[in-house]
């Protein structure tokens, strides 16, 4: 079993700016996303060899604060810079697995947390 991906819903016309955030600031890989069998709107993203993040377009996107999804990064240093030039929020937390962590804010305010490749988690 493995993680195909994760889905951040947005409301519509707002995907551009999560879009280019995913893109420029994490660094994320944006992909085609298939007409067929999804909804208009959105944006696909890989992360890695099969896993990928997805947003969706709803009228009624809701934002929970606790929902999140969470990336290791080989880069980490490089994507704190990058978050610091964007003028991203960044939350430091306590050390998980051996490795430093923390969280940021897409431009719409969903959480996501990043995590070192370090430690128990080894490299992304």
């Amino acid at each position: 079993m493995r993680l195909h991906h994760v889905n951040v819903v947005v409301r519509p016309g707002e995907t551009g700016r999560v879009a280019a955030f995913y893109t420029h600031v994490l660094g994320l890989r944006r992909v085609e996303k298939p007409a067929e069998g999804t909804t208009p709107g959105g944006a696909w993203f890989d992360v890695n060899d099969g896993a990928q993040v997805h947003i969706s377009e709803r009228a009624d996107a809701a934002m929970h604060d606790d929902s999140h999804f969470a990336l290791v990064l080989d880069d980490f240093d490089d994507v704190l810079g990058r978050l610091e030039r964007a003028g991203a929020a960044w939350q430091p937390q306590a050390e998980i697995f051996g490795a430093r962590r923390g969280s940021t804010r897409d431009p719409l305010g969903n959480r996501i947390e990043l995590l070192e490749a370090g430690g128990r988690l080894g490299s992304a």
